[in-house]
């Protein structure tokens, strides 16, 4: 079977890796007949990296949009989706199954253009004859003109799966009938990822260089600010512990996490030597995963370490910036008091919770890792049902 994977092109942002990684291994593993995996990129880098992660080889790179014919705009799809020309490329009828992987980009939270179009797209690949789920997705909610547009449009996908309960709440509200929900694909044990070790050795810190942007209060200096009052308050609470500096999103550039880890990191070194540690170079998510799974705790300005934090029973803290983290982490997982939402929240505000939260964890320590565990095992249930409805939506599609 010929599968097209869409959300996956950049695995230098460790997140849309994990969720990638596990697709293709476990719906491997989920299929008897042989698959191949066309992965949208940019680089062939992020091919081989794929490939060692998983250890299967029948990955390929593909261009960007390359089920559609060179030079292809808006006003092509517009004119196709009307009937009058087909933008549909030949390698397209090769392709047996279309899976866009999960992200919040079908939210409204970086604008509504793109939604729109690539709902559009998706529609023309359906008329075209192909399969395609929408998968572990963070969605709406859409508002104006785009609210029947996007009922419409997603109404026609063979399946949708959100992966929270805010999302599923509100696709079925807006009609949907295609819709289950599922959780994210990075709750799943990752192929190469070691056995638990909880030495509780490290504390764990991956910093965003795009977080800022979305703060209710001040500017890159004042976020700075706030980074190292955090750094501050763990190193005097835990001077027996290792602060481990870890950039989990390295392209594109001007959301590069190396640069606000580096700063950090050479604010903070004299002070405190050898008790930080800065990562920064390129990783696999698994070795992600090994410092995660050593930590007494977490904190991110990113989501997905805080996935992987869930996904290793560690406790974790997260600084949010958008509405995904309260789907996932807050109604999916019942961990809504360890959310610090920028966009609400003034620093002062953001400092006083900080040192409650970490005053929670001391004291809820085994309560956090056993809610945790509980919702992991139902997660893994419910991903294994997913991977096998698709795996039986696309039985009925092979060429």
């Amino acid at each position: 079977m010929n599968i097209y994977i869409y959300n996956c092109s950049n695995t230098l942002n460790y997140g849309s890796m994990m969720m990638g990684e596990n697709f293709i291994s476990y719906f491997n593993k989920e299929t008897p007949q042989k698959n191949n995996f066309f992965v949208e990129t940019l680089n062939d880098k992020h091919i081989d990296r794929l490939k060692e992660a998983t250890g299967i080889n029948d990955i390929y790179s593909k261009p960007f949009d390359a089920l559609f014919k060179e030079n292809s705009n808006k006003y092509n799809y517009l004119l196709t989706y009307a009937g009058i020309q087909n933008t549909i490329s030949d390698f397209a009828k090769k392709v047996d199954l279309v899976i866009v992987l999960g992200g919040d980009d079908f939210t409204e939270d970086y604008g509504w253009r793109g939604p729109v179009i690539h709902a559009l797209k998706f529609n023309l690949l359906k008329k075209a004859g192909l399969k395609v789920v929408m998968l572990g997705q963070t969605m709406g909610p859409y508002h104006s003109f785009r609210k029947p547009i996007m009922k419409n449009l997603l109404s026609n996908i063979d399946r949708v799966y959100p992966r929270d309960p805010i999302t599923y709440k509100y696709l079925k509200g807006l009609g949907l009938k295609n819709i289950s929900i599922t959780d994210d694909l990075a709750l799943l044990p990752l192929t190469r990822q070691k056995p638990k070790i909880r030495t509780k050795q490290f504390i764990t810190y991956c910093p965003s260089e795009l977080i800022y942007r979305y703060s209710k209060e001040g500017n890159r200096e004042d976020w700075i600010d706030f980074n190292l009052f955090m750094i501050d308050t763990i190193m005097d609470r835990y001077p027996n512990k290792k602060l481990v500096l870890l950039a989990h999103v390295l392209e594109p550039a001007p959301v590069d996490d190396r640069i606000i880890t580096n700063e950090l990191f050479n604010l903070v070194k004299g002070r405190y030597k050898e008790s930080i540690l800065v990562e920064n170079d390129e990783m696999y998510p698994y070795e992600v995963r090994d410092y995660i799974q050593e930590s007494l705790f977490v904190i991110s300005s990113r989501m997905h370490p805080i996935v992987s934090s869930i996904q290793c029973e560690i406790p974790a803290i997260a600084l949010s910036y958008s509405s995904k983290y309260w789907g996932i982490i807050g109604e999916r997982y019942d961990l809504n008091e360890f959310i610090l939402d920028v966009r609400h929240l003034g620093y002062e505000e953001m400092k006083s919770k900080f040192i409650n939260i970490i005053s929670t964890i001391e004291s809820e320590y085994i309560k956090i890792q056993d809610t945790m565990s509980n919702n992991n095992n139902s997660a893994q249930d419910t991903i294994f049902k997913t991977l096998n409805e698709i795996s039986l939506l696309s039985d009925n599609n092979v060429k």
